[in-house]
């Protein structure tokens, strides 16, 4: 098959012109009858499923359902007036977020134009004007820190301290949150919900699973015969088991199995299913991790000993980089998998963002408007997963590049 290659220009860029369009076009598309044919027919299907979404975004949609609830759909039944601590909140996310591109890597085109889309169409429907404005030092900030990070990442020592801080920012980011929400009296878990609750839980179940991952691996791929068994007895379990079940098991019975000093046992709903998800997801990360493990030649571990190192040297320093390296794709997946399963908090009651707008198409004076809400929840969403897939390809480059450096 003919592969297009685009001329170089005097820069080095790379340009299309009519011709390699065309090229591209008859060797790819209708380079035999059946393929000519199988195009066609998509082609044909794509554009009339394009046609009717689109007139139906510019003829028929009425975003009035977000725009009355975008305070539910954002916060739930967050209390009025406690909103201040919320936006320290994101700011520092939006601040970790580009820090860590920058000392990762760079935002490419794509993404550029991508969270451009987002933030022209988006925001407004969701924010309004006064909360727009609101957002806008969160933009500034987030800017001014990918910068910072790209000019101290010029140098090799440079680069190893900006990623440093990006670690250290993503370390203090869900403590500091939770200080603000409990500071002052603070407001009730059961209180938290929408869009933020989503992040809430997740991100707590991310700073659980991913610890206690590691060390799953670690058991099932150890020598000792007890920790490798009961280790793969918990993941096997685990992964046979389904999400609302244990999400059901965290409402009713977790709390009987906590310790009963410091009021644990009586612990919200909010952070028992955080645990939930943080020990469910546990599995799934150990398992991407024991395939880490796996690809490492014995010969790194031999080498670490000749060298002197004791063996938990060896595994800090040179085995466990090079698992999470390696199982970078398909810890990314997991992680965005776990926001996504988010949504299921609602299984015992909880009013996530899409169980908002369940809600808000109960209203009166917005029934059957579900289109309307649903597309601006999955494009809130997906906007979410994108920004994480593209800052993991960022972070998995660089990781290679400096093994390979190294190697």
């Amino acid at each position: 098959m003919t592969t297009l290659r685009l001329p170089s220009g005097v820069d080095g860029t790379r340009t299309l012109t009519t011709d390699d369009a065309r090229r591209w076009l008859r060797t790819r598309l209708f380079n035999s009858p059946a393929n000519t044919v199988i195009s066609l027919v998509l082609l044909a299907v794509l554009g009339w499923a394009s046609w009717r979404f689109f007139s139906w975004l510019v003829l028929s949609a009425n975003f009035d359902v977000v725009r009355a609830n975008r305070r539910l759909l954002l916060v739930g039944r967050f209390p009025l007036g406690e909103e201040w601590r919320i936006w320290p909140v994101l700011y520092g996310f939006g601040v970790a977020v580009m820090w860590s591109w920058g000392a990762w890597g760079r935002v490419t085109r794509n993404a550029l134009i991508a969270f451009a889309v987002f933030g022209i169409l988006v925001l407004p429907i969701m924010a309004g004007a006064s909360g727009t404005l609101q957002l806008a030092p969160a933009a500034v900030l987030a800017a001014l820190a990918y910068f910072a990070a790209r000019a101290s990442s010029r140098s090799a020592g440079g680069r190893t301290r900006a990623q440093l801080v990006a670690g250290g920012l993503w370390f203090l980011l869900l403590p500091s949150s939770l200080v603000l929400l409990l500071i002052d009296g603070g407001v009730d878990p059961g209180l938290w919900g929408g869009v933020y609750l989503n992040v809430i839980v997740s991100s707590g179940a991310v700073i659980g699973a991913l610890p206690f991952g590691i060390l799953l691996a670690l058991g099932r791929t150890s020598s000792f015969r007890a920790l490798r068994v009961g280790s793969t007895v918990y993941i096997e379990l685990m992964r046979g088991l389904p999400l609302p079940v244990m999400l059901t098991l965290a409402w009713l019975a977790l709390r009987h199995f906590l310790p009963g000093w410091g009021g644990l046992e009586n612990v919200d709903l909010v952070y028992r299913v955080t645990i939930a998800f943080a020990l469910f997801t546990a599995a799934f990360i150990a398992e991407a991790l024991r395939g880490g493990l796996n690809a490492i030649p014995r010969g790194q571990r031999e080498a670490a000993s000749a060298l002197g190192l004791s063996g938990t040297q060896s595994l800090v320093l040179i085995v466990l980089p090079q698992a999470v390296r390696n199982s970078l794709p398909a810890l990314a997946g997991e992680f965005i998998g776990l926001f996504m399963m988010s949504t299921m908090v609602a299984v015992v009651g909880l009013t996530d963002m899409l169980q908002a707008a369940r809600a808000t198409t109960e209203q009166p004076e917005f029934f059957g408007r579900q289109k309307e809400v649903l597309l601006f929840v999955g494009l809130v969403f997906w906007m979410t997963a994108f920004g994480l897939s593209r800052l993991s390809s960022q972070l998995e480059r660089a990781l290679s590049g400096a093994g390979s450096r190294r190697a």
